[in-house]
Order: C-alpha cells, then structure tokens, then sequence
C-alpha cells in the first residue's frame, strides 16, 4: 500500500511542473510512503519521521472525513472549486489507486497537528536511516545478492539507496542466476569471476544468517565500505558490515571455481541491481554513456580470445553466410555482395570484416 495525503497550493505546485525537466522540489506539504512501511512528513522541505502504526493512524482518521472517492486522476489546474489550494488525497491498494475528496482547511489543520508532535526534522543520516530500514531476515529465505562496494557518491546518499550515474569502482559480489552461483571479486577496474559450487550454498547461507544479526545502517559516509544482503522475489535488502561482507565474499572466491569465461562476456552473469543505475535528464544520458564505454571496454578485451582469422590481402569474408576468401564481387556461396567497408571510429583504419584489424573494435553494422 502507498499513501499520498497533502495539502497543495495549485498554483505553486503547476507551475513547479511546468518547468524543464519537472518540478525540482515538490512544494506539497505532505505525508507518504517512501517504501512499504516506511512513511515521511515533508514541509517546507523539511523532513520528519513517522512510524509506521502513527501514520496508518493518521490515514484511517483522514478517510474517516471524506466527502467520497473517485478513480481518475487529480486534476492539474490552477483553481479548483473556486479555491487556489486544495486536499490530495490517493492511496493505492492491490495496485489501484484511489482518489478522496476531501476539505482543504481541515488537511491543512491535520497534518499541522501531526508535524507538531514529531519534535524536530531528520538530517541527513538520519533520513535515509527512516526511509531504508533493515528488515528481519526470515529463517528460510532465498539468498539473491551479496554485495560490497567503496562509496563514492554525492551529497552522502549510498549508490544502494539512491542510484548515481558514476559507477563504482571497486565492487564484488556474489549473486545466483538460475541454477547457477557466481562470485566476483574486483579490485580498481579488475575483476575475476568464480563459479561457486552448489556444495557451499548452505554454508554460505548460514553466514549470512550470522552478518544479519548485525545489520548496518544504510547511511554511508563517503570512501567507506557500503555492502548489503539481498534476498527473497522482492529482493530485499538489509545492509551488513561491509569488512566481515568483503570477508565473506573472498571466502567464497577462494573455495569456488576460477571462471575464464568472466575474460569474455562479464556482463553476461552481470546482476541487475549492481549495474550502476542512471539519475534522470543529463545525468541519465551521462549515466548511460558511462555504461556504454564499460561496454567498448569489456569488448575490447573480448577480442583478444574471439578475434577471428583475417582475410589475406585483396580477399573478404562473407559475414551473411562466413564463407572466407572470396575475390569476386559477389559471394559463391549465398550470393551476398561484397560489403564496401567501413572506417573504424577509435583507430580510424578502413576494415571489410567485423572487427577492426588494428585495435579490435566491434563495426559499426555488427
């Protein structure tokens, strides 16, 4: 369930909307989930704590007062009912949303109410401390991820609670993809890959187990270690002392199986929630041509074991059918014609086949 209960200034809050790019601060004054469970009253960008129980509370108070619901959407307008302000409220339930009518002065006075009594706003730490509690481990449950990282993000918020568009750099983890179990350990830029048996599974659960005893925060300060357990089809997180987390991962490297196919396609295996995520507007686009570059990277270096036979000098490959050494224009095999050949962007060298034949990049129609 998610709860959205505000008191709105329309004409404020449209023309934040209307502004490149959307609205930069949502000038509401508020109460909502920020995750299942986890709720914020926001003011003046300001934020307070509330529990859980004091704001399912606060919600059935508020749809004791309704004036009736609707399912739609709430209008953006700058006058509503001849009022320049106006009550939001929607709560979504089994994946429906449903909107409340409701009096403006009357939320305005509630959520008054309530902020007075939550004392003083959270900091940093401890704001994102509320919003990414650790939940309890449960006695069964399915290990997803096991994950460490150097935090080096901005404005202190951990790259495991609010993605940036600077991947990590030194990073391992352990993570299962179907039947299969794989752990890498990196250092800097480096990394190599372990498939680990299916005998060590229970181990590793059980040590598991013993970290969750002991969560972390999710508040990370810059240059420190930042790791976390993922578990469950939900793939919940509780975040885990990052020296006994990198302890643990070596351990597993260390009893798997050295993997050589991580030298060919590390993005393969490569788990989802590792992959450094993009923020939104320029950032996303910056955040994507970094992963694009990683991308140029890893298959550079593919090329040095999956670089194919250059044709002899005068001759070319067919790439529809790979028929090799053709001299005529047409290929003799499947009657392909002769490609004209394309420039290569990072070295500048004019190739017919499908990898560069001076530094081994990818073609540009492959």
């Amino acid at each position: 369930m998610s709860v959205y209960i505000a008191y709105r200034d329309l004409v404020n809050y449209r023309f934040q909307m209307s502004l490149c790019g959307g609205t930069p601060v949502n000038p509401d004054f508020r109460l909502a989930t920020v995750k299942s469970g986890a709720y914020l009253l926001t003011c003046s960008n300001r934020d307070y704590a509330v529990t859980q129980e004091r704001a399912e509370q606060f919600k059935n108070e508020v749809l004791s007062k309704t004036t009736g619901s609707h399912d739609g959407h709430f209008p953006m307008v700058e006058e509503l009912n001849g009022k320049t302000t106006a009550a939001v409220i929607e709560i979504n339930e089994d994946n429906k949303t449903t909107w409340y009518g409701f009096d403006d002065g009357l939320i305005l006075k509630m959520l008054t109410e309530l902020k007075d009594e939550l004392g003083e706003p959270l900091d940093r730490r401890g704001l994102i401390n509320h919003c990414y509690p650790n939940p309890a481990l449960p006695d069964d449950f399915e290990l997803q991820t096991i994950y460490h990282q150097i935090y080096c993000g901005p404005d202190n918020i951990p790259q495991a609670v609010v993605r940036t568009m600077f991947p990590d750099t030194v990073t391992s983890r352990f993570w299962t993809f179907g039947d299969e179990h794989f752990v890498v350990i990196r250092e800097g830029n480096s990394e190599n890959k372990y498939r680990v048996p299916d005998s060590l599974i229970p181990g590793i659960k059980e040590k598991v187990r013993e970290l969750c005893k002991d969560p972390a925060e999710a508040y990370v300060e810059p240059g420190n270690g930042e790791s976390y357990i993922q578990f469950g089809k939900t793939k919940e997180r509780i975040f885990t002392n990052p020296d006994k987390t990198l302890e643990l991962l070596n351990n597993i490297a260390s009893g798997s199986e050295f993997d050589l196919t991580s030298q060919i396609d590390t993005n393969k295996y490569y788990p989802f929630n590792a992959q450094p995520a993009n923020a939104f507007g320029m950032m996303g686009i910056m955040g994507m041509m970094s992963m694009a570059q990683q991308q140029a990277a890893n298959t550079n270096a593919n090329q040095t074991k999956e670089k194919p036979t250059p044709p002899a000098p005068g001759t070319w490959n067919c790439k529809a059918c790979g028929k090799q050494g053709n001299t005529a224009q047409f290929c003799p095999e499947c009657g392909a014609k002769k490609p004209e050949g394309w420039k290569c962007p990072m070295c500048g060298a004019t190739n017919t086949g499908k990898f560069c034949m001076e530094c081994g990049s990818v073609g540009p129609d492959f």
